[in-house]
């Protein structure tokens, strides 16, 4: 293993993933799967209007919020963590 100048050996080269990586590249794979196999229309309800879209579109819509949703309630909770420090 070769050191760098200040005597610490040099970090590992390659790209690694995590965990957590792995099982949202696994989720997001099963998801697009999901998605394309919905492809008939199908009645979607909200509030008080309905209306036919394609499954898959509706399916893409809800994944799209709940990632959104997620990012929010990530970045929240992360600066809450910063904060109380």
């Amino acid at each position: 293993m070769t050191a760098t100048s200040g005597g610490r050996p040099a970090p590992k080269q390659g790209f690694r993933p995590s965990g957590r990586q792995i099982v949202g590249a696994v989720v997001a794979v099963v998801l697009l799967l999901f998605i394309v196999t919905n492809t008939e229309t199908a009645p979607v309800t909200l509030l008080l209007w309905t209306f036919e879209m394609p499954l898959w579109l509706a399916l893409a819509i809800a994944a799209a919020m709940g990632v959104l949703i997620g990012i929010g309630l990530g970045a929240r909770r992360t600066k809450r963590k910063y904060m109380d420090v």
